[in-house]
């Protein structure tokens, strides 16, 4: 079990895994055609996607706060502000609206459209920078005030009732965020837990029966869904080591450790087969989403390539001289 633990491929896998279905449920949602029967699918996912993704973050957390903070903060606005800020100017001037600036720029620029996970994200990294004099000095006492931060959000979420937009995604879903800063210390032990632990798998299918019973009117953000959403993390934490790696796990792991690229490019991929590709293909609508489902992947990953020849897009360019100033 030792190699287990020490490998941490599953971190990849999982994250990987999270940001591919995105791609598919965006495909799904925007591309131009539905289908219930994989609308319904991709809502039996809808309580662990960004959760997952969020908590995977925030399990890093501690590694970042243990740089100087000019040093974190600086790596923040260099590797998630920076490729936020291109993407929103590629997206909004070129794609969105066609060419030319977005209908309502102020709306478009405040909530940031389909890039709303890394405002929400980079949020709670400036955030979790008021931990770091903690952290450094009562690490113990500062993992738990990261479940406190945790409760507080999701309490915040629930009582406020569904708050649209940025805020509210950031109230429930950065919650995550704390949720994994405050169980990394933890997730060696959990990983190595009897197989027994898997038991929970079945809690989280009957939760996700629940939510399907419930219909898609069902709101996410309450206290049975946040149980629900830390159990499906618990689950996928304990089997995701354990997954042989195959070559279509290898190809999972590889886009989650580019899995900005993949986020950030996915939907303008979307957007642009719909309206500029595919706007004229005459097929069932069933036949029409696994078509454009399929071309999303395929040429999202073609991006994720072709990263070495345009790091500029993901990274603010000579961020490393900054970086070594700042030591």
């Amino acid at each position: 079990m030792t190699s287990v633990v020490s490998r941490m491929h599953w971190m990849d896998l999982l994250r990987g895994l999270a940001v591919l279905l995105v791609v598919i449920l965006h495909a799904a949602q925007h591309g131009g055609a539905t289908v219930e029967w994989w609308d319904e699918a991709n809502r039996y996912l809808a309580p662990f996607r960004m959760p997952l993704l969020m908590s995977l973050s925030g399990m890093l957390l501690a590694r970042s706060l243990a740089k100087p903070l000019p040093l974190y903060l600086w790596g923040k606005v260099a590797a998630i502000g920076w490729p936020l800020m291109v993407w929103l100017a590629l997206y909004g001037l070129l794609v969105r609206g066609g060419v030319g600036l977005p209908d309502n720029l102020v709306d478009y620029l405040a909530t940031g459209d389909y890039l709303w996970f890394l405002m929400a994200l980079l949020a709670c990294y400036f955030f979790a920078a008021l931990f770091r004099p903690l952290m450094t000095r009562h690490p113990k006492f500062c993992d738990w005030s990261f479940l406190g931060v945790f409760f507080l959000m999701i309490t915040a979420s629930v009582l406020s009732g569904t708050i649209p937009g940025l805020l509210g995604n950031t109230l429930w879903y950065g919650s995550f965020f704390f949720l994994g800063a405050w169980a990394q210390p933890y997730v060696s032990r959990w990983i190595s837990s009897p197989w027994w632990a898997s038991a929970l798998s079945l809690v989280v299918v009957v939760g996700v029966s629940v939510i399907g019973v419930n219909g898609t009117n069902q709101s996410l953000r309450t206290p049975a869904m946040a149980a629900l959403a830390v159990l499906g993390i618990a689950v996928a934490l304990w089997w995701a080591p354990r997954i042989p790696r195959s070559p279509a796990v290898r190809v999972i792991s590889w886009a989650g450790r580019h899995s900005i690229v993949v986020y950030v490019a996915h939907f303008p991929v979307i957007m642009l087969l719909r309206d500029r590709v595919l706007s004229h293909v005459q097929v069932p609508d069933e036949v029409y989403v696994v078509l454009i489902t399929l071309l999303s992947l395929l040429l999202t990953m073609l991006i994720v390539w072709a990263r070495p020849w345009t790091p500029w897009f993901y990274v603010m360019p000579r961020s490393q001289r900054v970086a070594a100033r700042l030591r």
